[in-house]
C-alpha cells in the first residue's frame, strides 16, 4: 500500500468518489446516494457537484465509465476505478491529515470510514497515525511559542488558540476507537 510522506491535504471530495469506487464499481446516482447516506454530515454535495467531480475524474485518468444499455430505459453509466485511481486513492488514504480542525473534521473522518471497510487492523493504524501526526504538530507549536516574546501578545494567543484546539483534537482521534469496541458491523452498516 502506497503511503504518502507528505503532510498536505487537497480537502477535496473527489477522494470521497473514489473511496466508493475503490469499494466497488457503482453508477453515478448510487454513488451520490452513498455520499449522501454514509458521509451527508462530513461532505455537502449536491448530485450536480458529484457528476462534475465524476467528469474531472475521468479526465484525469481516475476513472472509467462502461455504458450499459437498457431495454426500454436510458443508457447507464458504470464507474469504476483505473489502476491511477486506485493508486491516487490509496496514497491518500494513508497519509496523515494536516493538523488543523476542518481537515480532521473533513478528511480524517473519511479516511476512516473507507479505512473500516478494510477492517479494524487499518482503522486504528490511521487513528495511530493521526495522533502522532498531531502530537508532532503540537511539539512544534510549543517549540514557536517558546520562543515568541512576551509582549507580541497576539502572536501569542494565535499559537496558544492552535495548541488548544489541537490537544481537543488529538483527544477526540485518540477516542474514536471506542467505535470499534461496538464492532466494525455498526461501522460498514450505515452505508447499507
Amino acid at each position: 500500500m502506497p503511503k504518502s510522506s507528505t503532510n498536505s491535504s487537497e480537502l477535496s471530495p473527489k477522494y470521497a468518489v473514489l473511496g466508493f469506487l475503490y469499494i466497488r464499481p457503482m453508477y453515478g446516482y448510487e454513488l451520490h446516494k452513498h455520499l449522501q447516506t454514509s458521509l451527508r454530515e462530513v461532505w455537502h454535495i449536491s448530485q450536480s457537484q458529484a457528476y462534475n467531480i465524476i467528469k474531472n475524474l475521468e479526465k484525469d485518468t481516475w476513472i472509467t465509465t462502461t455504458i450499459q444499455v437498457q431495454e426500454k430505459l436510458p443508457d447507464r453509466e458504470l464507474l469504476a476505478l483505473t489502476q491511477n485511481g486506485t493508486s491516487a486513492f490509496e496514497t491518500w488514504l494513508y497519509a496523515p491529515t494536516p493538523g488543523s480542525a476542518r481537515a480532521i473534521r473533513v478528511e480524517f473522518i473519511t479516511r476512516l470510514f473507507f479505512a473500516s471497510h478494510l477492517g479494524e487492523k487499518q482503522y486504528f493504524r490511521l487513528i495511530q497515525e493521526q495522533s502522532d501526526s498531531i502530537l508532532t504538530s503540537l511539539e512544534d507549536l510549543y517549540s514557536r511559542l517558546s520562543i515568541i516574546p512576551s509582549d507580541l501578545v497576539f502572536n501569542r494567543m494565535g499559537l496558544e488558540l492552535r495548541i488548544s484546539q489541537l490537544k481537543a483534537i488529538l483527544d477526540w482521534v485518540e477516542s474514536s476507537t471506542k467505535y470499534f469496541k461496538e464492532g466494525l458491523n455498526t461501522l460498514t452498516n450505515e452505508d447499507n
